[in-house]
């Protein structure tokens, strides 16, 4: 049994499904961790509330907030 595991191409054929399965199990916590970004469930009404409330506290201002609205708009329209 320990001779088999041994030889260069048992090792790399493990190895290699070892890697397999650690990338499958990243990918699998990602998707956990991250569901928004696999769906599409942005609202741009909500959007375009959060962002008000980003100017309100100071992070944006009023033309940045008109601005980004404008692109809002222009996104809601294409659809």
């Amino acid at each position: 049994m320990w001779d088999l595991l041994s030889q260069t191409k048992v090792q790399a054929a493990l190895g290699t499904v070892g890697l397999l399965l650690v990338l499958f199990m990243a990918h699998r916590v990602i998707e956990a961790l991250r569901p928004s970004t696999s769906k599409d469930d942005t609202v741009d009404r909500d959007l375009g509330q959060d962002f008000e409330e980003m100017r309100l506290g100071g992070d944006i201002n009023e033309e940045e907030l008109r601005s980004i609205k404008a692109v809002l708009e222009k996104t809601h329209d294409k659809r």
